[in-house]
């Protein structure tokens, strides 16, 4: 395993050190807020650099170089990454990266998903059911044959520890092109959502992908500019325990910041980490009872259900006295939660639902992913 780690990370190294395409002028593009990845052009050739793309990595990025079908591959790439576009066949293995095929129009390129039961996207449900996609299973039970049957242009991937290296290097080896998608690392809602234009790039849609994240932009900006004076936030408490662990985001982590957007005081802010971390009972405790929000709380979907799981939250004075919400409005039967999916990619959504939760009767829209557990 952890040489399979060292290979992996070498052959990105590698692939990470600039080149040019003859002596072509190239043009970046400049993210607004996404700081995971470069959109370079150079010439008829479109070059990603995705910036270490999994959890702890450092230093570290991977390339991509972008040809069109009918155009040929210049001797100077014969040895880089090279995927030809437009993509017409994806296996995406996180349902997150759906959310960007699904505001592309791209939906009937997806022939392949990790966890087909975590879809929320009914186009792409109906694709399972039809047997258009398949489920290609995950980690140490991927379907190797199953994906190369699929004949995908690309697998897009997500990377968390050495697991990914492993299967990575099993895809590459078979041929088939692995896209590093680092979207899930970025700290800013906004951030999150650009990599709507990194993932346009595979199916040559830039001009409509940066229309939309205009639009994203401009909505969100709005709706912050709502709670950017208010007084008095409401303070946030957020999760709860999974399995004795109570984990809750890093106070510089993409909720952290939806949350402050929002308007509310997130009592785990002090925290300077992106990541997640966990806390102790006691510590939920006493922002339990200064919370006067309590949002998030996985599976738990009613206060019958969060006093069985623990009856000391009978104890919290934000159970007995503050406004208790979920992300699970657009849950189904089998635990796919579209917030993940479209969430990511519809952050102004998410934010004015919070503003929702929060400062009730401000917004008078129906909220999308939250409801109120009762």
């Amino acid at each position: 395993m952890l040489r399979a780690t060292f290979i992996f990370i070498l052959i990105l190294t590698l692939s990470g050190c600039k080149s040019r395409v003859g002596n072509t002028e190239s043009r970046r593009s400049s993210n607004h807020f996404a700081r995971g990845f470069e959109i370079e052009k150079q010439g008829d050739v479109t070059k990603l650099t995705v910036y270490n793309p999994w959890e702890k990595a450092r230093n570290i990025s991977v390339e991509y170089y972008l040809i069109n079908r009918n155009n040929p591959v210049p001797d100077s790439l014969q040895t880089k990454n090279i995927v030809r576009t437009p993509v017409k066949r994806i296996v995406c293995m996180s349902t997150s990266h759906l959310g960007f095929v699904d505001v592309l129009n791209e939906n009937n390129s997806v022939v392949g998903i990790s966890g087909s039961l975590y879809v929320s996207d009914p186009e792409i449900r109906q694709r399972v059911e039809n047997g258009e996609a398949v489920d290609v299973g995950y980690g140490q039970n991927l379907n190797y044959e199953l994906i190369v049957s699929q004949h995908p242009d690309i697998v897009m991937v997500y990377g968390i520890g050495s697991e990914v290296a492993e299967y990575s290097k099993k895809l590459e080896e078979l041929g088939i092109p692995v896209i590093m998608n680092a979207e899930y690392l970025e700290e800013s809602p906004l951030g999150k959502a650009e990599w709507l234009k990194f993932m346009a790039t595979f199916f040559e849609k830039e001009t409509e992908a940066a229309q939309f994240f205009e639009k994203i932009e401009k909505e969100y900006s709005a709706l912050q500019k709502l709670t950017e004076n208010k007084q008095n936030r409401p303070k946030v408490l957020v999760g709860s325990p999974y399995k004795d662990a109570w984990w809750v985001p890093g106070g510089n982590s993409y909720m952290a910041h939806l949350i402050a957007d929002a308007g509310g005081d997130y009592l785990g802010k002090s925290n300077p980490s992106h990541e997640s971390y966990v806390i102790s009972f006691e510590n939920a405790l006493t922002w339990g009872n200064e919370a006067d929000v309590w949002i998030n709380m996985g599976y738990l979907a009613s206060k019958n259900e969060i006093l069985a799981a623990d009856i000391r939250f009978k104890s919290f004075r934000v159970f007995n006295d503050g406004r208790l919400y979920n992300n699970n409005k657009r849950q189904n039967e089998h635990g796919a939660n579209d917030f993940w999916e479209s969430g990511t990619v519809r952050p102004d959504w998410v934010l004015r639902d919070l503003i929702s939760v929060f400062y009730p009767g401000l917004i008078s829209e129906e909220t999308v992913y939250y409801q109120e557990v009762k």
